[in-house]
């Protein structure tokens, strides 16, 4: 197995770091109704690779940004496979590897685009046995053809909750109260009547109602009050039951947590996206620290000085 920095590597990247020999080599191994695509402008080679650390000995890559003729942006992805026989994983791995160049491409952007640039993958391949891996991820999928259909363009399916009337999420009332509970969770002031429709649904005495229970004590922005009298009706038989010590700590959770969100908001819009240490920080932290917090931040300096653990009210 070849190492980083292998002399297939370096021959790989000495071919395509030339923008001359790039195009000469893509426009000729793409299909070519591909190739005609393509402007006649050079393709740009964009730094960095995307191959797993623990296949970099095996595959080397190289990203080119690239215009149609159409005047839309796209990407050309190269992938070298330097193994003496083809790799099964092949698929997936480049399946992976477009993702990450989406994620970095949208990472990378002003906002959010609007449209993903078209990714083309071509692998070139140089081992001693014929290439017999599938070459798209569908092709190995073992599944009935509406199944494959489905899968064919790559599309997921959407289940918007928002439009759909909370009696028609679903048919069994388990799921429908979940997905309710979820629904709202969003919304500012969710009326009593609401979560007194959701908690009828949970079935008594089960983890699911606990859990129903919960999710409404800890994210819905209501009263403990508020709270009290929708189970009372909903549950009159439970709601000593359920309104006991958990309930009082799940609200107070709940205050916590939605402080947390509201400060990383905060911080995003001032620092940009937060750190994973910066985020551990905030979900550390108690109810009185993510207040001082909050009070300070407009006279931080830095993200460092607005997290500062020793800042206080």
């Amino acid at each position: 197995m070849a190492a980083p920095g292998s002399p297939h590597d370096r021959l790989f990247r000495a071919l395509l770091d030339d923008p001359e020999r790039a195009r000469a080599l893509l426009r000729e191994y793409l299909p070519p109704p591909v190739a005609a695509n393509l402007a006649d402008t050079r393709p740009e080679p964009i730094a960095g690779s995307f191959v797993d650390a623990a296949l970099q000995g095996s595959q080397s890559d190289r990203l080119f940004r690239v215009h149609l003729r159409d005047g839309t942006p796209a990407y050309i992805y190269a992938l070298l496979e330097h193994k003496s026989t083809p790799d099964p994983r092949t698929p997936i791995q480049v399946l992976t590897y477009m993702a990450r160049i989406w994620d970095r491409h949208v990472a990378e952007s002003e906002g959010t685009p609007r449209r993903l640039p078209a990714i083309i993958p071509i692998v070139i391949y140089h081992g001693r046995q014929p290439w017999t891996v599938p070459t798209s991820v569908l092709d190995w999928i073992g599944a009935p053809p509406e199944i494959r259909k489905q899968l064919s363009d790559l599309r997921y399916v959407l289940r918007d909750l928002g439009p759909i009337a909370d009696a028609d999420l679903a048919s069994d009332a388990g799921v429908r109260t979940a997905l309710a509970a979820l629904k709202h969770a969003f919304d500012q002031g969710v009326p009593v009547h609401v979560v007194i429709s959701l908690l009828q649904d949970a079935p008594d005495h089960s983890l699911l109602e606990v859990q129903v229970l919960e999710y409404v004590a800890r994210v819905y922005d209501m009263s403990r009050a508020d709270l009290e009298a929708a189970v009372r009706q909903a549950k009159p038989h439970r709601w000593e039951d359920l309104m006991g010590t958990p309930a009082e700590e799940w609200i107070a959770e709940g205050r916590a947590e939605g402080k947390a969100a509201m400060l990383t908001r905060m911080l995003e819009r001032r620092f940009g996206t937060l750190p994973p240490w910066a985020r551990e920080r905030i979900e550390a932290a108690g109810d009185a620290q993510l207040d001082a917090w909050a009070d300070a931040l407009l006279d931080a300096a830095s993200l460092a000085d607005a997290l500062a653990p020793g800042r206080a009210r």
